[in-house]
């Protein structure tokens, strides 16, 4: 898929605020690609496309789920960790996008997972440092991006401030989380 036909796919998905996060995430990963000597192109595509499956219905992302064999510990889940892996099963089935990198870096944008590819990681990352974020912390994960260059550090303290967040929620952790917390814990070193 070209830039363009990326662009209008999630425009015409997504609201118009959510589609301009989007822009930024594309935007954040071209420049991350730059630095990480990574493919520019599948960054930008990982970065408009992450988002697609966002605000689908609940009840269609569980059958999703199902009919694609996806994990099944999902389906104890909410949008908030469904929508990357059901966006990667819709770019690959309606949209042909057969590159393992751009499907997991959509897949994985929220969760993590141990050992992932440079892609998967910038699109991570981009998601949480795009510069309308404002969360605690931000700045100095991009310090850590821009300033260190060390993307699996960044990895690692995007992964603990998340865990944090959702311990202080009294949430589930899905388990790629928390597998992503310990291999980037010992990958920074």
């Amino acid at each position: 898929m070209k830039r363009k036909k990326a662009l209008k796919v999630a425009a015409e998905k997504l609201p118009k605020k959510r589609f301009k996060h989007s822009e930024r995430v594309a935007e954040t990963a071209v420049k991350m690609a730059e630095i990480f000597n990574a493919d520019k192109e599948k960054c930008f595509l990982a970065g408009i496309l992450h988002d697609y499956s966002k605000y689908d219905e609940l009840s269609k992302m569980y059958q999703t789920v199902t009919t694609e064999k996806l994990d099944p510990e999902l389906l104890q889940y909410k949008t908030e960790v469904l929508h990357g892996p059901i966006a990667a099963v819709k770019m690959k089935n309606k949209f042909d996008i057969t590159d393992e990198e751009i499907l997991n870096a959509i897949a994985h944008h929220t969760s993590g997972r141990k050992q992932m590819g440079i892609i998967e990681k910038i699109i991570f990352v981009a998601d949480y440092i795009e510069p309308k974020r404002s969360q605690p912390g931000v700045d100095d994960i991009r310090d850590i991006v821009f300033g260190e260059n060390n993307l699996d550090l960044a990895v690692y303290s995007i992964t603990k401030a998340n865990i944090r967040h959702l311990l202080n929620k009294d949430s589930t952790i899905y388990h790629k989380t928390l597998e992503c917390l310990n291999y980037y814990n010992m990958a920074r070193e």
